[in-house]
């Protein structure tokens, strides 16, 4: 639960208490279970610290730089050792002393900072040369351990976004393993105990983290695509794959803390589910059904994407003995290219393969909706809106006239705006 909802959770315990719904021991039980910390750190403290460190290593640098072609090489590097030295005796004061979150956000995304700029100032001094992307990857690998040790979202957000940038830029089949996209797998795991015995990440960071690992992950894959001798213009192989990795996404593992959250919380699902009804809504169409089956054919060449199948049958066996079926009805969506490849190994069955998905997603979407209604854990919103633009794609690629078009069209909005107002209604009901 986060923050602000615990906040209101104990507001109304006396309310509750007083009005005879909540018996003492039952409210002392909800405020142990759900007690804030006294010094928990609110987002404001948090920016505010995160901004106040950035400007002041942002001043620092500009200080010097204004100042540095009259300083002798010893001097220059006096500057460029001394903010470092300075900012490491800050955060060791935060952790020794038990400073509030902000501080330690604070000294974290100062140290990152004088960190890179000691980097930049070294590489100039003596002008060792080099690429941008070879001075980013050691920037973030040293700022790493800030975020285990200080417990720094701040510098954890850099990371991410900085290992992702680097990931996307380092797609280039002519490097060796180590410089190339193939390792963001393993940066993204050395985030891992940044959270080892503390509350999990919160909504915004979760969000922030799925959208950066897809990027990543997915330049991952292409590298290795490439590495297969498979040519990037097979784009529809790659996209295989990526679908493949979106299914993954969905289904990643969760405990039972997680699998009780909202959906609002659980970003890696939202995005792999819309990338997979994308995926497929476009699969209905028989030219692009016939493209994917050749993509499916090159694909199935590449060890990565043995290695992705791997991992999906891995999850979507976790996925079942979790009784998941929701994400389950949602990542099934990539099988059916698997599935007709293996029955007809030719390309020309593009129209079948439309077909299969056409009824494969209106199935889904029916799922979705039917899971709520019996109890379990579903999205009945999005499957309707799954069946709605499957009737809108069929329509458009349909010769009815631009009239029956545009009244099925209609009837379909209203449909679906009476739905959306059902379920809300549902919803409230249900909540009394």
């Amino acid at each position: 639960m986060s923050a602000s909802r615990q906040r209101w959770l104990l507001e109304q315990i006396p309310d509750w208490e007083r009005e005879g719904w909540l018996t003492a021991e039952g409210g002392v039980r909800l405020r142990e279970r759900y007690a804030l910390a006294a010094s928990g750190p609110g987002l404001g403290q948090i920016m505010l610290g995160a901004l106040g460190a950035l400007l002041v290593g942002s001043g620092l640098i500009a200080i010097i730089g204004h100042n540095w072609d009259d300083f002798s090489r010893p001097v220059r590097l006096l500057f460029a050792f001394l903010p470092l030295l300075a900012a490491q005796m800050f955060s060791w004061q935060a952790l020794r002393g038990g400073a509030a979150a902000w501080v330690r956000e604070t000294a974290a995304l100062l140290q990152a900072l004088t960190a890179g700029a000691c980097l930049a100032l070294v590489s100039q001094i003596y002008h060792l040369g080099g690429d941008w992307p070879d001075f980013l990857r050691a920037w973030f690998l040293l700022s790493l351990p800030l975020a285990w040790v200080l417990r720094s979202d701040a510098v954890t957000l850099f990371y991410l976004m900085a290992t992702a940038i680097w990931a996307v830029d380092q797609y280039d089949s002519g490097l060796a393993w180590q410089n190339s996209p193939v390792i963001y797998p393993l940066l993204l795991i050395g985030l891992l105990p940044r959270w080892w015995r503390q509350p999990p990440p919160g909504a915004v960071l979760r969000w922030f983290m799925a959208l950066n690992a897809g990027l990543g992950l997915g330049a991952a894959v292409s590298f290795a695509a490439k590495l297969g001798s498979l040519s990037f213009s097979k784009f529809n192989a790659v996209l295989l794959l990526w679908s493949v990795l979106a299914a993954c996404f969905v289904l990643l593992p969760l405990n039972a803390r997680g699998m009780a959250e909202s959906t609002r919380r659980k970003p890696q699902v939202v995005l792999g589910g819309l990338w997979l009804f994308g995926y497929g809504l476009a699969a209905t169409f028989a030219d692009v059904g016939e493209d994917l089956l050749k993509g499916t054919d090159s694909a199935l060449r590449l060890p990565a994407g043995w290695l992705l199948l791997v991992v999906l049958a891995v999850f979507v066996a976790l996925a079942v003995r979790q009784r998941r079926w929701a994400v389950l009805a949602i990542a099934s969506v990539v099988v059916l290219p698997l599935l007709v490849h293996a029955v007809f190994p030719s390309s020309s069955h593009g129209g079948l393969l439309a077909g299969l998905f056409t009824f494969h997603l209106a199935g889904v979407g029916l799922t979705l909706i039917l899971l709520d209604f019996a109890g379990r854990p579903a999205a009945p919103r999005l499957g309707a809106a799954v069946l709605s633009a499957l009737v809108l794609a069929r329509m458009a690629d349909s010769d009815l006239s631009l009239l029956a078009k545009g009244i099925v069209f209609i009837i379909v909005g209203v449909a679906f705006l009476a739905f959306n107002f059902f379920m809300s209604r549902r919803r409230r009901e249900v909540a009394r």
